[in-house]
Order: C-alpha cells, then sequence, then structure tokens
C-alpha cells in the first residue's frame, strides 16, 4: 500500500512540474469561413480543409463548434465598429460596419508558444 501511494505522489509530482502555457487566437467568421490571427502573420490565415480549400460553415455556431472540436476554449469576444456619421439641421447620415472577433486559447508545449511568439515581433 505505501509503494501505491509513494508511487501516486511521484507521479502528482512529476505532472505537476508539467506545465502548459495558453496560445491565443482572434478568430474572424466572414463570408461562412474562419480567419485566425495567432499573432505570427501579417494577414488572418483562412483555415483549409485537406485538399487546401477554405473550410465553409452553414453557421457562426457550426464554426465556434468547429473551434471547441479542435480543442479551444473562447475566452472573450470583441467588436470593432468603424465607418462615420453626420446630423445636419434636416437629419443625418452614417455608414458604420462592425465586425465581431472571437478570442480563443488552447494549451500547448512551450515550443510550440515560443514558436509563434519568435514569429510575432515586428520588423523595424
Amino acid at each position: 500500500m505505501k509503494k501505491v501511494f509513494l508511487l501516486f505522489m511521484l507521479a502528482f509530482f512529476a505532472c505537476s512540474n508539467l506545465q502548459a502555457k495558453k496560445l491565443f487566437v482572434e478568430m474572424e467568421f466572414h463570408k461562412n469561413s474562419i480567419k485566425l490571427d495567432d499573432g505570427s502573420n501579417k494577414k488572418r490565415q483562412a483555415l483549409k480543409d485537406k485538399d487546401g480549400k477554405d473550410l465553409k460553415f452553414t453557421s457562426l455556431i457550426g464554426a465556434l463548434n468547429y473551434m471547441s472540436l479542435q480543442g479551444w476554449e473562447l475566452v472573450d469576444t470583441k467588436s470593432v465598429t468603424s465607418g462615420s456619421g453626420y446630423v445636419g439641421a434636416y437629419g443625418g447620415a452614417s455608414s458604420t460596419n462592425t465586425k465581431v472577433y472571437y478570442i480563443f486559447s488552447k494549451d500547448v508545449s512551450d515550443e510550440e508558444l515560443e514558436q509563434v511568439v519568435n514569429n510575432s515581433y515586428k520588423d523595424d
């Protein structure tokens, strides 16, 4: 019994020292496809199927479920509104556009996170 307890405690401490780091990505859902930004590229990268074609989803919920199936956890959302408008004496007009971005995280190894971070620096 003592050997089993000792083995359990040894395994517990060995596992507690292995701490996964979180990789964050920003997802944009546009025209039924997902584009991801992990900070390492200049523009968002579309998710591709095995034939190299953009994955197409029937809805935003389908895209969110796909991300969950891949091990990503939804952390937050952010909205960005662009455009302008004016209000005059006889009325006004405006033209705005709002995009919603979804922030996901996933546990990755130190090596995976380091590779992304090393590609995230801006060249001067």
